[in-house]
């Protein structure tokens, strides 16, 4: 958008100058060796763009204004502006989604959409599911996306299993047919120190074109003596062969080090009799011996060919491997001592994916339809092994010399205890159907999908198969005023993974949504408004029972509010981005009659969040910008219901400097250093907060060029 700006901008100055040229070059005879010499200034254009396609709503890139669902597009330059360095970063100002409930942390993504949580199966990446069942939660580098994508409600027609509440696509960066390339350094609290490059080039005949991405990143965490490190690379390729195919070539390494505790961020509470005793921050493990060590790489390819207008054929198939080494000490008071033991898991996964479909269309734009009619298929693998090594205990009254340095705590043993293996395997097919059809105003869109699951665990020797019908259908009007209105319903299906008192598998999770809704999508001004009207529903929801190994499954949970979600670029200097959501969440039906009206953990009836920037000063290559937010995380409660956290609010600036090919931007969250609790959860018997984020600040510089 930017440089579409300059080539407008260029085209006038040069329809300005025609005529004056034109008379010039009459008056010398047309000789055009006669007329003057003129060099165009270079103009620098800064503004703000609004991304209005995205991926996760359909299986090809689809306008907002097409879609029957509220979805959220957090681009590059909104990445940018926002100083996002995490994924929970660019959650943050929209709405619906509950951003860290278990605490402000620094390597898992563990947020809420419409009061449901975030699980692997709704973390996609470039369309495609990365894991589904195993423990190897998806940590993106968000260095490497340049779109993030959230898609509010079911999206089973679309990717399979998965959770209702919502899915959130991970755009990576993709070659563009360009020169282009930033370098950018960053320090700041929390002794951050990062390095990153982004370089895309392409050849003369503009064919073909590719892109590497790399950061190195290191950064303490909220225990003592913990440190993280990170390395990220991610080459891309892209050939176009002719106008009618093009294939993407991606591949990606990400290497995550944590020397130290690199458990959730907790704190305690005055019922926990170790309150004013043990720290928050305290490191009670074994110096060299705890850490955390996450490797993931992955490959995928993109084909696309068109066999004439109405028909093309899109395949899309990746592969992913991570390996996790886990050493993590664990301390509870038991009885008169502080017992510890240290949990050793060692795990592998692997993933692989497969989706192609036909797509057939008619028509054009505007009066026309497509089809889409594919088969997709998603396997993986995962070895865990188990072992624990058993620490020495301390005894809480000496705990508080340890903590001054006056005594050594003991020497913990070496013994380890072998706790079993887990191996399984999961697969998963579909065969599915999705439409779109536009009919004066109209656009309506319906979907089918027939889906297979398989699950294997070695371990028990038990196999479980699966399969379900899942749909969707809606409907957009244009009232030809800026204004679309939409409603649509859609389903989703879960496989049974978790076991009851019986050790037998239960049911399978449903879900189902109505949803109805306005945008306001005006065609010539930086402007995406959306409101949202719900119900959102799920039955046989799993849950664990506390202090047994098992599970048991509620009737139903159900969702129902109302989502306001604003982004505008009021002027050149103004950019605006708000939310509001009111979240009904409870348990709706329950063997159990005492559960009934009981609210997920940490999920508040109300957020409000607001951001505005403002330039303060316009430069000739340039400008100076200002940004304030307000973030408001309404009264929620801990997961007995029996304990209510207070409203929070918290405040983010940044300053940002614009001067040619370089930028300077100071980023500060939490600006007051506001202290509060996320949520509340009952951690071995004990009332335990998970800490929010701490003030913390970013000062980064960028090089384009």
């Amino acid at each position: 958008m930017n440089k579409l700006r300059l080539f407008v901008l260029l085209a006038l100055a040069a329809s300005a100058a025609a005529p004056t040229a034109y008379g010039a070059a009459t008056l010398e005879g047309d000789k055009e060796e006669n007329l003057p010499a003129y060099e165009m200034p270079i103009f620098y254009v800064y503004g703000e763009r609004l991304s209005d396609t995205a991926l996760a709503g359909s299986k090809t890139p689809q306008e907002l204004k097409d879609m029957p669902a509220s979805l959220s597009i957090i681009n590059s330059d909104e990445i940018e502006r926002l100083g996002v360095y995490r994924l929970t970063d660019a959650l943050e100002y929209s709405a619906g989604i509950t951003v860290s409930p278990r605490g402000d942390d620094n390597l898992f993504n563990m947020s809420k959409i419409r009061g449901f949580d975030v699980s692997h199966s709704n973390l996609i990446v470039d369309g495609m599911k990365t894991f589904t069942t195993t423990d190897n939660v998806f940590s993106p580098e968000i260095y490497g996306v340049e779109q993030v994508e959230i898609l509010r409600g079911p999206a089973s027609t679309f990717y399979g299993t998965g959770l209702g509440g919502g899915t959130i696509n991970l755009a990576t960066k993709s070659p563009k047919p360009e020169n282009r390339a930033e370098v950018q350094l960053q320090m700041g609290s929390q002794a951050t120190r990062m390095a990153a490059f982004d370089v895309n080039g392409v050849t003369r005949d503009g064919t073909l074109y590719g892109r590497v991405v790399g950061i190195l990143r290191e950064n303490d965490l909220f225990y003592d003596h913990t440190e993280q490190k990170r390395m990220y690379l991610a080459p891309s390729l892209t050939k176009e062969f002719s106008d009618k195919t093009k294939l993407t070539l991606k591949a990606f390494f990400q290497e995550d080090i944590i020397d130290g505790y690199a458990y959730l961020p907790r704190r305690r509470l005055p019922e926990d009799p170790l309150y004013g005793i043990l720290p928050d921050k305290y490191f009670v493990g074994v110096k060299g011996w705890d850490t955390y060590e996450l490797r993931q790489t992955g490959a995928s390819y993109e084909l696309e060919h068109a066999f004439s207008p109405q028909v093309s054929f899109h395949q899309h198939a990746s592969y992913r491997h991570t390996d996790i080494k886990s050493y993590q000490t664990t301390g509870v008071l038991r009885g008169p001592m502080f017992m510890r033991w240290g949990a050793m898991i060692d795990s592998e996964a692997t993933a692989y994916g497969l989706d192609q479909f036909v797509r057939l269309r008619h028509g054009d734009k505007d009066h026309g339809g497509d089809t889409n009619i594919g088969f997709d298929w998603h396997y993986e693998r995962t070895l865990d092994d188990q072992n624990m090594r058993m620490l020495s205990p301390w005894d809480p009254a000496d705990i508080p010399d340890y903590v001054a340095g006056r005594r050594r705590p003991p020497v913990d043993s070496d013994t380890i205890m072998p706790m079993g293996g887990l191996r399984y395997w999961n697969r998963e097919t579909g065969l599915y159907i999705n439409h779109q059809e536009k009919i004066g105003r109209w656009t309506l869109t319906g979907g089918l999908r027939r889906g297979s699951y398989e699950m294997y665990s070695e371990r028990d020797n038990m196999r479980e198969r699966e399969t379900a019908w899942t749909g969707q259908f809606g409907a957009v009007y244009d009232t030809r005023r800026d204004f679309y209105l939409y409603g649509h319903w859609h389903n989703s299906f879960e496989p049974t993974l978790t076991l009851d008192e019986n050790n037998s598998l239960l049911p399978p999770t449903r879900g189902r949504e109505f949803e109805l809704g306005v945008k306001y999508l005006p065609k010539n001004t930086a402007t995406q408004i959306t409101l949202a009207v719900f119900d959102l529903r799920r039955q046989n929801v799993h849950v664990s029972v506390p202090g047994t190994s098992y599970y048991r499954a509620i009737g139903e949970i159900a969702s129902k509010g109302v989502e306001l979600e604003y982004r505008a670029a009021l002027s050149d200097r103004v950019y605006l981005l708000g939310s509001y959501t009111y979240l009904d969440a409870s348990v709706s039906k329950d063997p159990n009659p005492r559960q009934i009206g009981r609210r997920p953990q940490g999920v508040p009836h109300h957020t409000l969040n607001l951001r505005i920037d403002t330039v303060l000063h316009k430069f000739k290559d340039g400008d100076l910008t200002f940004g304030l937010g307000a973030r408001y995380l309404g009264a929620r409660p801990d997961d007995s219901n029996r304990i209510t956290l207070g409203g929070s609010t918290v405040y983010d600036a940044s300053l940002r400097l614009n001067r040619g090919h370089d930028a300077l931007t100071l980023h500060i969250r939490n600006l007051f250093n506001k202290q509060y609790l996320t949520s509340i959860e009952e951690v071995w018997g004990v009332p335990t907060g998970f800490a929010g984020q701490d003030r913390t600040w970013i000062l980064s510089y960028i090089h384009k060029f």
